[in-house]
């Protein structure tokens, strides 16, 4: 009898400790900052929208800035007024023209998010000390197709603190249009606990 309790507590023991372990085990292995710290639904969340403008679509006066590592080159005023705001648009010569650093920057790639990676649709710009990199979020008050999308928070913005997401819509007037659609005040979130590790 003494025997099968002694079993008994070691066995209920480890269970205890599988779990626990389980649960901790994404702090553990990636720390505790990589691993979702926010995880469920809640209410009252700032939706707005953020895209690539183009410049063949945004005639106007030209405007001379200085491009690093190209020097000197003029691009269409309004075309820039909105690359200031939105961070990256493409230019008449097919490649992005990135405003970030107090500089102007080409790339050839495309536009970036803050980690260098291509902008690619279902991307969103988070607060960090809310939303954790790499979670993945849904927001089923959205319009049509937004509200059925699962997004990827990999992106961070000026301005964008607390409950608030920016949500990458495109490229192009299209585009555009969308931030108009999707801003709005009172959203449903939904995070799911699958962050990614650091530096993914």
């Amino acid at each position: 009898m003494k025997l099968v309790s002694k079993r008994l507590f070691w066995v209920v023991g480890l269970v205890c400790l599988g779990v626990f372990l389980t649960a901790n085990v994404r702090h553990i292995i990636y720390g505790r900052n990589s691993a979702t710290q926010t995880s469920g639904c809640s209410e009252g969340w700032y939706i707005t929208g953020y895209y690539v403008p183009r410049e063949d679509e945004k005639p106007g006066e030209p405007e001379q800035i200085e491009v690093q590592q190209l020097g000197n080159m003029s691009f269409s005023q309004e075309f820039l007024d909105e690359v200031r705001t939105e961070g990256w648009g493409i230019t008449r010569f097919g490649w992005a023209l990135g405003s970030y650093g107090g500089a102007w920057h080409r790339s050839d790639s495309g536009p970036l998010d803050a980690a260098g990676k291509r902008l690619v649709d279902g991307m969103i710009a988070i607060d960090r000390s809310v939303i954790p990199n790499g979670a993945q979020v849904q927001i089923a008050t959205l319009p049509s197709p937004w509200g059925t999308k699962t997004f990827r928070a990999t992106d961070i913005g000026v301005g964008i603190t607390g409950q608030h997401i920016d949500v990458f819509t495109g490229t192009g007037s299209a585009a555009e249009q969308e931030t108009f659609r999707i801003t709005s005040e009172n959203n449903r979130v939904c995070v799911t606990n699958n962050a990614m590790r650091a530096g993914d």
